[in-house]
């Protein structure tokens, strides 16, 4: 009963990066159209390649297998949630100190 346990938390916890990695790409997109509505190219550019990255990311994400045990462990889809998260923050930050600077 406990491997099949751990192997469920296992799958909740990637299936939530999932989502946060899409959720991050959507963020992005978003990011994207209100660059290009500012006229800021170089950001327009970088959030769209986050987007469809993050995209990616988190619709080729794997599930946790059940059957082998060692591969039971999401970190690597944490990492990789995380690193789509932390880009999508840089460029929304990004984005407000270029919209700040032209006032």
């Amino acid at each position: 009963m406990v491997p099949s346990v751990q192997a469920g938390s296992a799958n909740r916890t990637t299936l939530s990066w999932q989502r946060t990695s899409a959720s991050a790409a959507l963020v992005a997109m978003f990011a994207a159209f209100t660059a290009f509505r500012l006229g800021e190219p170089g950001v327009a550019i970088a959030a769209g390649v986050v987007a469809v990255g993050g995209l990616v990311i988190g619709a080729t994400t794997p599930r946790v297998s059940r059957h082998r045990p060692e591969e039971r462990h999401p970190y690597p889809y944490i990492v990789r949630g995380a690193i789509v998260l932390g880009i999508t923050g840089l460029l929304g930050a990004a984005l407000a100190v270029y919209a700040l600077a032209d006032g």
